[in-house]
């Protein structure tokens, strides 16, 4: 146990001693600041677009990339049509997409952002209508877009899938029947998508549905297939059960009511119990406002510290940081380069919540 002076916090199971590390101030950025913007690395730049705008909350189109080694900002050309919550985006190895469904109204839309070209090129609309609270998950070839609701009700078709390079969707089959699904998250393992989650019974009861059923399933987008997982002995989901991402061969989730890591083997269909966070998260922070870094997991830990998860040691790490918007907003852009630990505007709480165009970069080792 270690005590760490001015957080006043007895830290369990916390790796001995903590590390220093320090934000530093981001320049400003050429584009207005936002929430629930679709935001991606690209292996040189963090791409910033679309997302909700100011007090007023208005939906914005245009975006922005920052480079790290210049640090510097430029503004991304108009044409996107991309507007709004965007809640799908994925880099393909040369090329960005991006996709808002926008429930209950809309509009639905997705565009590729061609770094080389510096030019859009918009999507097909799609066999999706709009929605929210939707996962997505890029297999290398395809984006994959999956459950939602819309309105009081859930968004159909289930899932579908778009090829960016053609433009092509498909309908994925093997998961439409699967109506009335909420995910806790869903994972790309390298050749499978691990959905967990849970169905309503009655899905045509939408919002006011009150029963519903665990979802565990493995989908095969290769043969539009999908499988039905075994568990045993399940969280109580409902109580606070938040994806954190994939690793090796497990799923991981911190669970709110005991702020303890918890990691599902679809292989074996068992959960095991791992360290617990040392120092409390809210739902907002804990939803919004942490990253996965492929090896590690980061939240706020306070006002001006960090805490880094080990998944491989099953370890947590206090790192002395200082104040930044990670520990103070929410729904802000955050990417990981490989090196720094990128977080830009989001929402301050504040009269109006408003959305500041500034940020900050942290060197994470």
């Amino acid at each position: 146990m270690i005590r760490l002076l001015g957080l006043g916090l007895a830290l369990v199971g916390v790796a001995a001693g903590a590390s220093t590390a320090t934000w530093k101030p981001l320049p400003r950025a050429p584009i207005a600041g936002r929430i629930a913007a679709g935001t991606v690395w690209t292996g040189k730049e963090v791409l910033v677009v679309g997302g909700v705008s100011g007090t007023e909350k208005t939906d914005v189109s245009d975006g922005a990339a920052y480079n790290p080694a210049t640090r510097t900002w430029r503004k991304l050309p108009a044409g996107s049509g991309v507007t709004g919550d965007v809640e799908a985006a994925a880099w393909t190895g040369h090329t960005a997409v991006f996709w808002a469904g926008n429930s209950p109204m809309g509009p639905v839309r997705g565009a590729v952002y061609d770094p080389s070209t510096n030019r859009w090129r918009r999507l097909p609309s799609g066999p999706l209508g709009p929605r929210e609270g939707y996962w997505s998950a890029w297999t290398g070839k395809e984006l994959l877009i999956v459950g939602g609701t819309s309105g009081d009700g859930f968004a159909g078709p289930v899932a579908a899938a778009v090829d960016p390079e053609t433009g092509s969707w498909r309908v994925l089959k093997g998961l439409n029947t699967l109506v009335g699904l909420l995910q806790y998250g869903t994972f790309w393992t390298g050749s499978r998508v691990i959905i967990v989650g849970k169905r309503c019974v009655t899905p045509d009861r939408g919002s006011t549905c009150t029963k519903y059923r665990p979802v565990f399933v493995s989908y095969d987008p290769a043969t539009d297939t999908r499988r039905q997982l075994g568990t045993t002995s399940p969280p109580d989901a409902d109580r606070g059960l938040i994806s954190i991402g994939w690793y090796r061969h497990e799923a991981l989730f911190l669970y709110a009511p005991t702020q303890r890591i918890l990691g599902y083997d679809p292989a074996t269909g068992r959960w095991h119990a791992g360290a617990a966070a040392p120092c409390t998260l809210s739902w907002s922070h804990t939803y919004w406002q942490t990253a996965w870094l492929g090896d590690r997991y980061v939240a706020a830990c306070g006002k001006t510290s960090l805490q880094v998860y080990d998944p491989a040691r099953d370890r947590w790490t206090i790192v002395l940081a200082g104040p930044s918007p990670l520990n103070s907003r929410s729904w802000s852009a955050i990417a990981w380069t490989g090196r720094e630990l990128f977080a830009w505007s989001g929402t301050i709480y504040a009269s109006g919540n408003p959305t500041p165009a500034n940020g900050a970069s942290i060197v994470l080792r």
